[in-house]
């Protein structure tokens, strides 16, 4: 009976040749590889994002770009017609769902040692989704309307990229030294902006650096009224503060935590924040109390181990396949000052704090916090779309220690549940979007095989990622 219900499924589908009803244009359609309304993925290794062992031959049946059934090979009922893809005993797991992405870089001015952002509205969205990225909350902007309508094109089918939630501008304080960025000085100014543009379409908000208690608590209940997400990285307020006035959320791991400065002034962001954080003990009863206090109060951490590598001395040298990737200005801003951190003699307090940080995220996450990761191609200027979402889930296996099967569920199903999409993406299940990779290597035994996607699927629709990643090069720091 179960697979004649199955049939007739296909049946009541089958008649439409292609499933999408967006119209595609002819650039984007360059990338597109798959567009059938019935595709069936036949012996694939699956990986369900909820860090259960792989299965191997596997079916996967896709329909109007919704899963309706997975199982055993030797079960299935393909319909005569189908298009069947035979993976051959490659990887099929969800779509990555990426939580600190931005559509901009770093563009340091070296005269006057102030840092900008400049914005990268081809470039990124393709490195994003060429990489795996099916989704990605952009935590924070600096062109809100360059940003909006990038999401608008990307969902009409102008131009190929992830579906992006899209995080409004920054809220810093009157002390940012960011020129770039709005300084609410004040309660009511952080309610005006949270209405201005939560109006104008934006989802989620972030607080920064140098907003003061009482604004970023304002800032905090009036996302809440308007029943949208709020998260920080912070400074001036500490993550416990900020944990008790009901932020959802805060990135960077706890490299951004300013709780363990004993001598913190209230609403000052301390200069000697990383010194101290990289002498903690973090296995000492505060480290512990403070954990499950945020743990308690469902406060959600963000990962964001790729962009801090960039400022140790230990990182990796770039390979020229990264390189590869920058225009010439951005790659010359970004060796130079590889070069001066490598140059170091011995262990910086940022490497110690470094490593602090990576022990306390596994913390969080085995006392039961719910911890998620993204990328925040700034810093340094290495850490790039596409590239710096691998580096990110390849060091929560590295530097923290989870198994790759780890790493993926907190790169899939735990952002999805960050986000509140947990019903429709993050795990391969019936029902849910397919949002899928298709990997030719297993990432569940060697997370860097995450580099090896061949396809990546989106609401149904199956992008070359090769074809995309090509399209980029040379151009990243252009456009």
């Amino acid at each position: 009976m179960h697979k004649i219900l199955i049939v007739f499924i296909f049946a009541a589908f089958f008649s439409a040749p292609v499933f999408s009803q967006i119209k595609f244009s002819d650039e984007t359609k360059k990338y597109i590889e798959y567009n059938d309304s019935i595709n069936v993925f036949k012996n694939a290794l699956l990986i369900d994002g909820k860090g259960n062992d792989t299965k191997p031959h596997q079916t996967i049946i896709i329909s109007n770009g919704k899963i309706i059934w997975i199982g055993d090979d030797t079960k299935a009922s393909i319909p005569k017609g189908a298009k069947t893809i035979d993976l051959n005993g490659k990887t099929l797991m969800p779509g990555l769902v990426m939580l600190h992405e931005h559509m901009y870089i770093s563009a340091p001015s070296m005269e006057t040692r102030q840092f900008f952002m400049h914005q990268l509205p081809l470039t990124f969205p393709r490195l994003y989704l060429a990489a795996g990225a099916t989704t990605i909350r952009t935590a924070g902007n600096i062109e809100p309307y360059a940003d909006l309508n990038l999401k608008k094109d990307i969902e009409t089918g102008k131009v190929p990229g992830p579906s992006i939630e899209a995080t409004a501008p920054y809220m810093d304080g009157n002390q940012s030294p960011f020129q770039q960025l709005n300084k609410l000085d004040k309660p009511e100014n952080a309610i005006n902006f949270v209405n201005y543009w939560a109006d104008q379409g934006f989802t989620s908000f972030k607080g920064y650096m140098f907003l003061d208690k009482l604004t970023l608590k304002a800032a905090i209940d009036a996302v809440h009224k308007r029943k949208l997400k709020i998260t920080a990285h912070l400074c001036s307020v500490t993550y416990r503060e900020a944990a008790e006035m009901g932020i959802d959320q805060l990135e960077h791991g706890f490299l951004a935590s300013t709780d363990f400065v004993t001598d913190k002034k209230e609403n000052q962001c301390p200069p000697n924040a990383d010194e101290i954080f990289a002498k903690l003990n973090v296995q000492s009863d505060s480290v512990r109390s403070f954990l499950k206090f945020l743990i308690d109060k469902k406060t959600i951490i963000t990962s964001t181990l790729a962009v801090f590598e960039g400022f140790t001395t230990t990182q990796p040298a770039p390979s020229a396949e990264l390189l590869s990737y920058f225009s010439p200005d951005s790659r010359d801003f970004y060796l130079n000052l590889f070069a001066r951190l490598k140059s170091a003699k011995a262990p910086s307090d940022y490497d110690k704090a470094f490593a602090n940080n990576a022990k306390m995220e596994k913390m969080f996450y085995e006392m039961g916090g719910l911890l998620t990761v993204g990328t925040d191609p700034t810093g340094n200027g290495g850490t790039i779309a596409g590239f710096g979402n691998w580096r990110a889930i390849e060091l929560l296996v590295e530097a923290d220690g989870f198994t790759p099967l780890e790493a993926i569920k907190i790169a899939t199903q735990n952002g999805s549940i960050a986000l509140g999409f947990d019903k429709t993406i993050g795990t391969i299940e019936i029902g849910k979007s397919a949002d899928l990779l298709i990997i030719d290597g297993d990432p569940s035994k060697n997370i860097s095989d995450l580099r090896k996607v061949q396809f990546v699927f989106k609401n149904g629709v199956g992008y070359n990622s090769k074809k995309l990643f090509e399209s980029v090069k040379g151009k990243v720091g252009f456009n």
